[in-house]
């Protein structure tokens, strides 16, 4: 019974809240933002933090199983993945596919105290988390299609404050989808041999054995993105400010990161969850 569990936590990695950590930031870039232009209040914005954390849980364990499902047969031959539940046969796939199911069951339940079309945009986000497995089969640049579903939080908390999308919500989405391309590039970097070897494709194999000068330069237009929301919405110089120090310290992980080695690779992915804080900490004290 205790193994059992340890194989459905392993599955759902909850054990490994970073990438909770990713994907509730950008919920928390857009419900700062949105209470920046005072469309919530107190209650509201605590609210609304509290479903988006919530959600962040549910939905990561429910991405990760839906990943394993689609990725069985790669797992098993990249030495990082090899040991995972399904991959290995600890669970089988009919009893992910009940687990996935019952987190669903309950993402929804969590979606249906948002308005209709909130409501919508979370079933589209679902669609396009469903769709980023196979992208590694089709493009070299998978981790595009996990930044659009990662960041959609953005999108969500704008549509759960009033029935259009703001311009500079967008512009805060795109910054969220360069962001996560950069970090999860970083991660690739891990089975870089493995997927050249299995066929698998990624942003780091497209961007080669040093690729910080493309990263950098990805970093450069993230910030400047941030910079536009914040000249949209007149936000002050503390906004610019953090986010500045939050562009230093991005480009200084990426200078000094051995991409060559798997743990150090790991560790920089790992820390970008304080570039995230720093943008909503820049975001709400903006």
């Amino acid at each position: 019974m205790k193994q059992s569990f340890i194989n459905y936590i392993n599955l759902t990695r909850i054990n490994r809240p970073i990438g909770i950590g990713l994907l509730f930031l950008p919920c928390l870039f857009g419900i700062f933002l949105a209470e920046k232009k005072s469309y919530l209040d107190f209650t509201k914005t605590f609210w609304m933090i509290f479903l988006f954390a919530f959600g962040s849980v549910i939905m990561r364990s429910a991405g990760c199983i839906l990943n394993d499902i689609f990725d069985k047969k790669f797992d098993r031959q990249i030495e990082r993945t090899k040991n995972r539940p399904l991959a290995s046969g600890q669970i089988n796939q009919r009893e992910a596919l009940i687990l996935l199911f019952i987190l669903l069951i309950i993402g929804l339940l969590i979606l249906l105290q948002f308005n209709f079309l909130t409501i919508m945009s979370g079933f589209f986000a679902l669609t396009l988390a469903a769709i980023y497995p196979l992208m590694k089969r089709i493009t070299y640049y998978p981790q595009v299609f996990l930044g659009l579903a990662f960041n959609f939080g953005i999108i969500m908390a704008n549509l759960a404050t009033r029935s259009q999308i703001n311009f500079s919500f967008i512009i805060l989405y795109f910054a969220a989808i360069i962001w996560t391309l950069i970090y999860d590039t970083i991660y690739a970097y891990q089975d870089i041999e493995d997927d050249l070897k299995i066929g698998v494709k990624s942003s780091a194999i497209k961007f080669g054995k040093n690729p910080k000068n493309t990263l950098l330069a990805l970093s450069l237009l993230m910030f400047l993105a941030l910079f536009f929301v914040g000249f949209f919405e007149s936000l002050n110089w503390r906004f610019f400010l953090i986010s500045a120090s939050a562009f230093f310290l991005l480009a200084q992980k990426i200078i000094t990161c051995d991409f060559s080695n798997a743990q150090n690779c790991l560790k920089v992915f790992k820390e970008n969850f304080w570039i995230g804080a720093l943008i909503s900490i820049g975001i709400f004290l903006g």
